[in-house]
C-alpha cells in the first residue's frame, strides 16, 4: 500500500458517500484499505480489514464496534467511512485541504 493507494481510496470513499445509496461492500472495503494505508504510515501493519478498522478506531478513541456493524448497516458504514477519511485528512498539511 502506497500513498497513491491512500489517495485513491480517499477519493473512492468520497464517491461512495456522495451516492444516494452507496455499495455497502465497496464502501467497507475501500474504508479498510484507507485504514490499512494510514496505519502503515504510522508503522502498524494490519492485514485484516476488521483488525485495521478496529485499531484505527481505538487509536482515535472511537467505538470499535462500528467496525463490525459497518459490514451490514449503511449508517454504520457511512459513519465509519467518514471517521477513517477524517483520520486520513488530519494527516495532511492545512493548506492542502
Amino acid at each position: 500500500m502506497s500513498l497513491r493507494d491512500g489517495v485513491q481510496a480517499a477519493i473512492e470513499i468520497r464517491r461512495q458517500l456522495l451516492k444516494r445509496t452507496p455499495d455497502l461492500r465497496a464502501l467497507y472495503k475501500v474504508t479498510a484499505l484507507l485504514a490499512k494505508t494510514h496505519l502503515r504510515f504510522s508503522g502498524i501493519e494490519c492485514p485484516s480489514d476488521s483488525d485495521a478498522l478496529t485499531v484505527l478506531l481505538d487509536a482515535r478513541r472511537q467505538d470499535t464496534s462500528l467496525a463490525a456493524t459497518a459490514r451490514t448497516e449503511r449508517p454504520a458504514a457511512e459513519a465509519l467511512a467518514r471517521l477513517v477519511l477524517q483520520a486520513w485528512l488530519d494527516t495532511l498539511p492545512r493548506e492542502t485541504r
